[in-house]
């Protein structure tokens, strides 16, 4: 089976839609060839917007630019200017299947970390220039080099830019199935996760010297968190790039982006566990702060998280995060700041002080949702999966969400049929 395509849309509102029904977003698409040789399993916008990298099971990234013509494009375009090109923006980056990648803030310079299944965490600086392709579709990277660029099926071409490797982060014992760099305000850090179920905090010593990193902090899960939970024997194995969701450890991580908050993580784990946790100076740990209510059936048996999403803060006096798990629920849980005093269920009573307090969940989905994520005033929630569209989820002046929109992905399979709910 050859991986699918991807395609980015540009739409407008199609007619036909009622008040009390979700608009359908269907109109222009730009269909990109994306060239891996796998699945794509992570996408990541950079802070403007206008560039994007995507991480595939062949071991490779590719960078994507958006040109003056608003048109996507990796590399240097072919003829035809169709997206196609000749030479492009793509490098070798594990060993194993590159499960995330994510950019770092502009202010620290254009910076790429990468998690694969080869149990690292790579650094990717990019350098302007004419450089030679060192990027092969062989097992073995140079790591002495530490660089890689240009087109992986042409060694020896040259490229205008280069991604040169600048760090690798090989401390987990299994495989890192997330990574997320911090907000602005905290500096140059990094936060992992892996199948073995500890979270890893990284922070750069000096900026300026991207080869040295720090562990500045470690996140241990329960034994529950890191269990054998499979239903079917299903089992990791790393060697043949293959990652069970139901014995993921550590499956999904984000950040708090509050400028006047402690360092804070939410943090989802294949148990179905969903934990905020806080840096507290005195301890000089990071402590679990609140629990949030877990990803379960109805029976009550646990199901793995997929991902974790926590709003941007602007301008409201609570914190708004989003998660999504195999128990086939898309939820929102509203979180405030409380005044101290007793701690949460699973919370530590040294952690208490961090004050914060769980208000509720709401339920948005309860169809099969895989990634979930905010926009950038945390005012509309995206969440997609199988189905091959995805839903816009909006508050409305009681507080809460609906559907305000569905984008189709592909208009002649799976959009058919979402055209039909919608009706």
């Amino acid at each position: 089976m050859s991986p699918p395509t991807m395609a980015t849309s540009t739409s407008r509102l199609s007619t036909g839609s009622t008040p009390s029904k979700p608009h359908r977003l269907i109109s222009t698409s730009q269909i990109l060839p994306h060239g891996h040789l796998d699945y794509v399993h992570d996408i990541s916008f950079d802070y403007y917007g206008r560039r994007f990298a995507t991480a595939s099971g062949d071991r490779t990234v590719r960078v994507w630019d958006l040109n003056s013509d608003g048109m996507w494009m990796s590399g240097e375009l072919g003829s035809g200017g169709n997206g196609n090109a000749t030479k492009p923006n793509e490098w070798v980056a594990a060993r194993g299947a590159v499960r995330r990648v994510c950019w770092s803030h502009p202010e620290f310079g254009q910076l790429l970390a990468t998690a694969g299944a080869d149990h690292s965490v790579v650094i990717w600086e990019e350098r302007e220039g004419n450089f030679k392709s060192l990027a092969t579709p062989d097992d073995n990277i140079n790591n002495n080099a530490a660089m890689a660029g240009g087109n992986t099926n042409n060694t020896g071409d040259t490229t205008s830019s280069r991604w040169v490797q600048k760090a690798t982060l090989s401390d987990a014992r299994r495989a890192v199935t997330t990574v997320e760099f911090a907000p602005r305000h905290l500096g140059l850090r990094l936060a992992s996760g892996s199948a073995d179920g500890v979270v890893r905090i990284y922070e750069a010593l000096d900026t300026m010297n991207l080869s040295h990193w720090k562990l500045d902090g470690v996140i241990e899960a329960e034994v529950e968190d890191t269990a054998d939970n499979t239903e079917a024997g299903q089992q990791m194995n790393i060697g043949d790039n293959t990652l069970s969701n139901e014995n993921m450890g550590v499956s999904s991580l984000s950040w708090c982006t509050g400028r006047f908050e402690p360092a804070t993580l939410c943090v989802g784990f294949s148990s179905g566990r969903v934990s905020l946790y806080r840096y507290d100076d005195g301890a000089r740990s990071w402590l679990e702060a609140i629990r949030l209510p877990n990803h379960a059936t109805a029976n009550g048996v646990p199901r793995g998280v997929l991902d974790v999403a926590w709003a941007p803060n602007v301008g409201r006096s609570y914190h708004l995060i989003a998660t999504c798990g195999k128990d086939n629920r898309l939820r929102v849980h509203r979180v405030k700041r409380g005044r101290g005093g007793k701690g949460e269920e699973g919370a530590s009573q040294a952690a208490a002080s961090s004050s914060l307090v769980h208000e509720g969940t709401e339920d948005l989905d309860r169809s099969e949702v895989w990634r979930c994520q905010w926009n950038l005033t945390g005012t509309v929630l995206a969440s997609s999966g199988d189905c091959g569209v995805v839903k816009l989820w909006k508050s409305d002046f009681q507080g809460k969400f609906k559907c305000i929109s569905e984008i189709v992905g592909d208009t002649t399979g799976m959009g058919a049929a979402s055209a039909v709910r919608n009706q």
